[in-house]
């Protein structure tokens, strides 16, 4: 009996140790998420179930420490040279279960990579904040990139050079000293500890200004505000953050200059790559919530699935999930292959991405949506489970300035666009 493990996925480029993690995960997701997913909508403001379902996939089970150099207590599967497939094979498993759970648990990594990566690894930091992700109690990360006043222009920094960026560092001393006011970052109010900090400077014009700055959440001068209640993605807790005179040592800068927008860059297609995934499990588990319900539903003397006009529309999703798992692994061995395409921060590897992002999670939006019409008065209800794989869904087209910046930076590298 095919199952989604039937689709096609290239498993000669997916180490034994990233698939058994892919397998483990999945065991977790069908014995201890699955049976509360509903509850976890109800949970958006306070995350009382959310924040031990996190302690358990990022202390216990080790997502945390994936990133981390092996010396500070982490896996670096950077050294593996497969960053880009297990962000593809993990994340689709907790996809499976919640798009919005998986964002948070990705997002927690995102402040990583600027210092735990090959080739730009900063290790007096990996040294200092590695051994906090790698220990015994939940630590997570927020990566502080939007703003009001600017919204999607700040992700869109090939064109924009971060000029609208607000959130200002000075220098005092050995010290910085941060400015300014952040909103939506994923794990923001409650659940991070450590944000990353996308600010400007007065250390040069535009792109020569910016800085990723770690700022740990408990800093004097940090304050959030309460939870912004979503469509969907309950699990993934998004606030304002506010920095009034927030001081941390020098250090805490990420990168030299000339790193930071390659280190921006490479954000920007891990991100690209965990929403494929992400949709790419939403995709999955609507197969299997369809196939299970055609097979049961009885109408007009035969299953549901045995109806032609009803045929075409499983098949049809069917083939999505095909393009999608296709399309999203070789794209991430594009991003694992550097010295074959090109680094992670390469226009041609963000637009390859991008497309692929908005792709997938197309796919998703479309898929969920006619299922739902599939099944009728059941797909919109709560016990159909149908209803938020689409509305989660639907903001993983939103984020990372959504399909329209997806569409101008295909549009840039393919056709070299040099006004848009």
């Amino acid at each position: 009996m095919p199952t989604i493990d039937d689709f096609t996925r290239p498993k000669e480029l997916i180490p034994p140790l990233i698939d058994d993690m892919g397998r483990s995960i999945r065991e977790w997701v069908d014995d201890r998420y699955m049976p509360i997913r509903r509850k976890i909508d109800e949970d958006w403001a306070e995350h009382k179930l959310v924040r031990p379902l996190l302690k358990e996939i990022m202390v216990d089970f080790g997502l945390n420490r994936t990133v981390w150099p092996v010396d500070v207590g982490g896996l670096d599967i950077s050294s593996l040279g497969v960053t880009g497939v297990g962000t593809v094979r993990i994340f689709e498993e907790l996809g499976r279960a919640d798009s919005g759970f998986a964002v948070a648990c990705a997002c927690s990594l995102w402040p990583a990579i600027p210092i735990t990566q090959l080739p730009h690894r900063n290790m007096e930091l990996c040294n200092e904040f590695g051994p906090r992700y790698c220990g015994d109690e939940l630590y997570m990360g927020c990566y502080a990139m939007t703003e009001p006043e600017s919204g999607a222009d700040i992700e869109n920094i090939g064109r924009m050079h971060g000029r609208t960026i607000r959130t200002t560092a000075k220098r005092s001393g050995q010290e910085w000293v941060i400015n300014g006011h952040k909103q939506w970052p994923t794990n923001s109010g409650k659940v991070a500890d450590l944000f990353c900090v996308l600010c400007i400077t007065d250390e040069g014009k535009d792109e020569e200004g910016l800085r990723l700055i770690y700022v740990p959440a408990d800093a004097k001068g940090v304050s959030v505000g309460p939870a912004y209640h979503k469509a969907g993605m309950a699990a993934d807790m998004s606030t304002d953050i506010y920095f009034d005179d927030v001081h941390v040592p020098l250090r805490y800068n990420a990168q030299p200059v000339e790193w930071t927008v390659k280190c921006f860059n490479e954000i920007v297609t891990m991100g690209n790559l965990g929403t494929a995934a992400f949709s790419l499990g939403v995709l999955k588990n609507t197969y299997e919530i369809i196939k299970k319900y055609t097979s049961e539903r009885v109408v007009a003397g035969k299953p549901l699935k045995e109806h032609s006009m009803n045929a075409v529309i499983l098949a049809e999703l069917a083939i999505a999930i095909e393009a999608a798992s296709t399309y999203s692994y070789t794209v991430a061995h594009m991003v694992d292959a550097p010295d074959v395409y090109g680094p992670p921060w390469s226009q041609e590897i963000v637009a390859k991405t991008r497309a692929c992002s908005m792709f997938v999670s197309d796919m998703a939006v479309n898929h969920t949506g006619r299922v739902m019409e599939l099944m009728g008065s059941y797909g919109y209800t709560r016990e159909g489970d149908i209803e938020k794989h689409w509305r989660d869904s639907k903001m993983l087209q939103l984020w990372l300035g959504g399909k329209q910046l997806d569409l101008m930076e295909v549009a840039r590298y393919f056709y070299e666009c040099e006004t848009l």
